[in-house]
């Protein structure tokens, strides 16, 4: 079972894809329900190391806040890592080799023309500027 800040934040996205009404409060609902203190059901530390950063991240990128979306990436990826080295067993966890939240952020904000100056190994670069677009047929 999910906790609800999940479903919000589906939404959120379906919402922004689609370019439906209502994006700012199905936002901050999903900010409100991603409370520790609200979500029962995800660990705390996933809360805040994997599932939290892109909700906020997401914000700063609709918000078209070139000075915090950096700061916040930086954030999102320390606290990737925090959570992916705690031990040897999410160490060794290949789940934690990319940070698929903060680099689907990064991807967005920098084709929108956000400045995205973070560099790291948990969002290859060459994912994030289309360096192997065209390399493979599809």
């Amino acid at each position: 079972m999910y906790d609800e800040f999940v479903y919000h934040w589906v939404d959120v996205q379906q919402t922004y894809w689609l370019r439906r009404p209502g994006l700012v409060e199905k936002l901050m609902a999903a900010f409100e329900a991603s409370d520790p203190g609200v979500a029962r059901n995800t660990p705390p530390d996933a809360l805040r190391g994997v599932m939290y950063p892109p909700l906020n991240l997401f914000y700063h990128f609709v918000r078209k806040h070139e000075q915090e979306f950096g700061p916040a990436l930086a954030e999102a990826l320390n606290l990737h890592k925090a959570y992916w080295t705690l031990n040897e067993e999410r160490a060794a966890d290949i789940d934690g080799a990319l940070a698929l939240g903060p680099l689907a952020m990064a991807c967005l904000a920098y084709d929108g023309k956000l400045p995205v100056d973070v560099d790291s190994p948990f969002i290859p670069k060459y994912l994030l500027t289309h360096g192997w677009l065209g390399e493979f047929p599809t």
